[in-house]
């Protein structure tokens, strides 16, 4: 029996999360998306979706049925596009990344991107908070620590460290911290999280509360704190490698870097990577060997 329209018809409702949402994007009407769903439901002889205040909502059998025909589905539409391109990788890849890290090292890349990959448009969405690949419907994200999501590919890119570091003018004037104990006695730029001055760890073990004249919320604030010379600031190193390789700010305790976060890229499992997601990962992967700690 074909039950193609009819899981099609499936995917796509529980991927918008109603018959409404799915139907706008396929240009029909929701009764037509509830009827195919529905007859798929009676051949099968199991309920697959319900609807909740929340939207609807796969039945235990209907999530387990969707996470295997999203993928097939989504390997014909990659292996149909794949077929017809004679050209290079092509189309838009929607890409997810932190704000700071975003700003700080994945823009920076998008023009050798294009050049590289002109056929290529990238849609990014910078947010601070998880993503949901699937609901939300992007090919890509990049992202800081573990995902733990067993329906994600995890391609780790390199680490996210912090370094304490100030202008040598400040130095200067202030005098070098010899070693972490010294730092209480310097003018602290604090990050803020929640409202709360987030700890500092310090090389080697422990931890100091920073103290000083000012604190933000915002890594890219305290790095322009630093580089004016108010303080020592405890930041990315990819927040700060440009100020560090011309000499605006110099890094302490080089000799003992803290262990940092992986940096991954992560995309939805597949057989098969769509070419121009495959093109846009294997590009800031070969990229992140260069600007990135291993």
């Amino acid at each position: 029996m074909d039950l193609t329209p009819q899981l099609q018809a499936f995917v796509r409702s529980v991927r918008a999360g109603s018959f409404s949402a799915a139907s706008r994007e396929a240009g029909t009407t929701p009764s037509a998306f509830s009827k195919q769903v529905a007859r798929l439901e009676q051949k099968l002889g199991v309920p697959l979706v319900v609807r909740t205040g929340l939207g609807l909502q796969p039945t235990p059998e209907g999530e387990a049925l969707f996470e295997r025909v999203q993928r097939a589905l989504d390997d014909i539409t990659d292996a149909c596009e794949e077929a017809a391109r004679a050209t290079g990788p092509r189309g838009v890849v929607r890409m997810s990344a932190p704000v700071e890290l975003g700003h700080a090292w994945l823009v920076p890349r998008l023009p050798a991107l294009h050049r590289a990959h002109p056929q290529i448009g990238l849609e990014l969405g910078l947010a601070d908070r998880f993503v949901d690949l699937h609901a939300e419907q992007f090919d890509v994200a990049l992202r800081v620590g573990g995902e733990g999501d067993g329906r994600l590919v995890q391609r780790r890119i390199g680490r996210l460290r912090r370094n304490f570091c100030a202008t040598p003018t400040y130095l200067k004037s202030h005098g070098v911290p010899r070693s972490p104990d010294a730092l209480s006695r310097h003018a602290h730029l604090a990050i803020l999280r929640g409202g709360l001055r987030v700890p500092w760890e310090l090389p080697g073990g422990g931890r100091l509360v920073p103290q000083g004249p000012f604190a933000a919320d915002s890594n890219e604030a305290l790095r322009q704190l630093a580089l004016a010379g108010v303080g020592i600031a405890w930041l990315p190193d990819v927040t700060i490698a440009a100020d560090v390789k011309r000499g605006a700010l110099r890094v302490l305790f080089a000799d003992t870097p803290e262990d940092g976060l992986p940096i991954h890229l992560v995309f939805p499992q597949g057989r098969l990577l769509a070419p121009r997601v495959r093109a846009v990962v294997d590009f800031l992967a070969a990229a992140a060997r260069t600007t990135m700690p291993a």
